[in-house]
């Protein structure tokens, strides 16, 4: 198991990672200590980029620190662990409704991301699946939807078809390029909320920051007789 010891005055940068979700956070003295991280996560530029961070691995009740044969230290005991949604409530500014400005508004960016995300939708050609649609067994086709997408087929479920084209995964009602998140990920809720308040469409994000929307309801089963029709 993998521990994250940080000085309490470079908090806020764990900001970054409030939305891990599977991340628990106890306060010692003067030190943050977080568990419970993917191997993936350790590696990810939000931590890398919080100053002065150790990663420590732990062995037969020592902490060795990452790449390290010698133990460093004990873990603290006693910590209370809290899970870092909870430990780090979001608080939003008070509204000045004398303040007309514009930098109340943020751009929406995407970023790179080392998390890894399961691909949950696939937009490729036409040309691409056509071939394995017409000749996949029933049970393969079963579990998907699919729509046809900004000139493209886009298919969503799991398991996606072995078929070349983009993966996307799923955030919200948000399809991202698997590699990607948002650059503000802690506010994926309040986008939602603001770009699709009846939560009716899906929208299909672009690495360029770009996006395009599809109807919930024009999604139909995946099987042969649907494309065909569709394609007629």
């Amino acid at each position: 198991m993998y521990f994250l010891e940080i000085n309490k005055r470079d908090l806020e940068f764990l900001g970054a990672i409030r939305n891990w979700e599977t991340i628990k956070l106890a306060f010692h003295e003067q030190s943050v200590w977080l568990k419970d991280f993917a191997p993936e996560q350790l590696n990810a530029i939000e931590i890398q980029q919080i100053p002065f961070h150790v990663i420590y691995e732990l062995k037969e009740n020592l902490l060795f620190k990452k790449g390290s044969l010698l133990p460093s230290k004990k873990l603290p005991s006693g910590l209370l662990w809290t899970p870092i949604m909870r430990a780090l409530p979001v608080s939003m500014p008070g509204f000045n409704h004398n303040y007309f400005g514009i930098d109340q508004n943020i751009e929406i960016r995407l970023k790179p991301s080392e998390i890894v995300q399961e691909p949950y939708a696939l937009l490729t050609d036409f040309s691409e699946i056509q071939s394995y649609i017409e000749t996949a067994p029933d049970f393969r086709l079963k579990p998907l939807k699919w729509v046809v997408a900004d000139q493209k087929i886009l298919v969503l479920g799991n398991p996606l078809l072995p078929v070349k084209g983009n993966t996307y995964w799923l955030k919200e009602d948000f399809l991202l390029p698997t590699g990607y998140d948002f650059e503000w990920s802690i506010l994926a809720k309040t986008i939602q909320k603001n770009s699709n308040p009846l939560e009716e469409d899906l929208l299909i994000w672009n690495r360029d920051n770009s996006c395009f929307r599809i109807p919930k309801n024009k999604m139909k089963p995946l099987s042969i007789s649907s494309f065909r029709l569709t394609f007629s």
